[in-house]
């Protein structure tokens, strides 16, 4: 930072028409009085410029100025709850360390319109804010000047490399989850890709957790992503407890009810008319009816065996059909919940950007 002093002087002032209209001068920094001002919130103060290669202005009516370009590390308090959307009021806390106002009085004054803020690839400056305060210690009354800077954090990078990967993650999990493709087969495979894409929002969470400053609440885009992996996880559990639903009605053999077709707007299947077995008359000979008996017999038990298995094939397929539209409906669902929750989140985007609280503290 690069901030301009000014003071009197009124033992330094002359005449210019004493000295040929002489109105100013530079001079270097030690000789002249500089005022004792430090920033007591920093945790490291480098000069950018050595002590011998600082120069003062010296105006003829006694007007010193000075303009100390340091670089620092300030201590800020952060509220991380709206992160990657939040916006931060970060102070640099001049003040003497030992002169009180009788001996060094101090007037701040806003930055100039024209003055230069630049920020970084996550930060944008947005304003500048100077407060100048009094306060009492040991009897004594002291300043203190606070440049506090309003910072709103870019949330491109969070969005682009977070938010984007866990929505089309938690997407594509949900729609595996619930396909239909599968119904015909076992529902095995689902449950391992839910797991799968929870582990894979489990690593982004911990990538999450890596890139924020600790702090005791949880912030939104932790939210988001918890909230996605219990939705994940609910599709996972739905579609375990419809893959031992199906299982348990396949095995009772019975066909879905009335009541089950219209709540999912289904039809039942056609029933596959088998023909049915010809009784061709033969001569009344004892001997061929024996004969006859014993094949009509055999005939009959693999007649019923093949009907069970018909029975048994349709009877899996109209669960499965009405299971598929149960996945349909869910699939639904929860993918309308994936939107609206990325919707929710990127609505704090688009928030105004909060003034400076009067109850800010450095």
């Amino acid at each position: 930072m690069s901030h301009i002093q000014k003071w009197q002087e009124p033992k330094l002032s002359w005449n210019p028409a004493e000295f040929n209209n002489l109105t100013q001068v530079v001079i270097p920094q030690n000789l002249v009085w500089l005022p004792k001002l430090f920033i007591y919130n920093s945790m490291e103060t480098k000069e950018m410029l050595t002590e011998n290669r600082f120069d003062v202005r010296l105006q003829h009516n006694g007007e010193v100025k000075i303009n100390m370009p340091v670089f620092t590390s300030v201590l800020c308090r952060l509220n991380i709850e709206l992160f990657p959307f939040d916006t931060q009021f970060c102070a640099v806390a001049l003040a003497s360390p030992l002169l009180n106002v009788q001996e060094m009085d101090v007037n701040a004054t806003q930055p100039p319109k024209d003055s230069y803020f630049a920020g970084n690839a996550e930060w944008e400056v947005m304003n500048i804010t100077v407060r100048q305060l009094r306060f009492v210690e040991y009897g004594e009354y002291r300043v203190e000047v606070h440049y506090i800077l309003h910072l709103n954090r870019r949330p491109i990078y969070y969005v682009t490399v977070i938010v984007v990967p866990t929505f089309l993650i938690s997407a594509l999990s949900i729609l595996g989850i619930f396909s239909p493709g599968s119904n015909d087969g076992p529902r095995n495979e689902k449950v391992s890709l839910g797991l799968g894409s929870l582990l894979a929002m489990t690593v982004l969470l911990d990538i999450v957790a890596g890139a924020m400053p600790k702090s005791n609440s949880i912030p939104l885009l932790g939210f988001y992503i918890i909230v996605v992996i219990m939705l994940c996880a609910v599709g996972v559990a739905i579609s375990m407890a419809l893959l031992g639903l199906s299982r348990s009605y396949i095995q009772t053999e019975r066909m879905p009810s009335t009541q089950a077709y219209r709540i999912l707007m289904l039809q039942p299947m056609k029933k596959c008319a088998m023909n049915g077995l010809s009784h061709p008359k033969f001569p009344d000979l004892a001997a061929i009816y024996v004969q006859l008996t014993e094949v009509a017999r055999a005939q009959k038990t693999y007649r019923e065996r093949i009907e069970r298995s018909v029975w048994l094939n349709r009877v899996e397929k109209e669960w499965n059909r009405m299971f598929g539209r149960v996945d349909h409906i869910f699939l639904g669902i929860f993918e309308l919940l994936n939107f609206l929750i990325l919707v929710l989140f990127l609505r704090y985007a688009f928030l105004p950007v909060p003034d400076l609280p009067d109850d800010f503290t450095v």
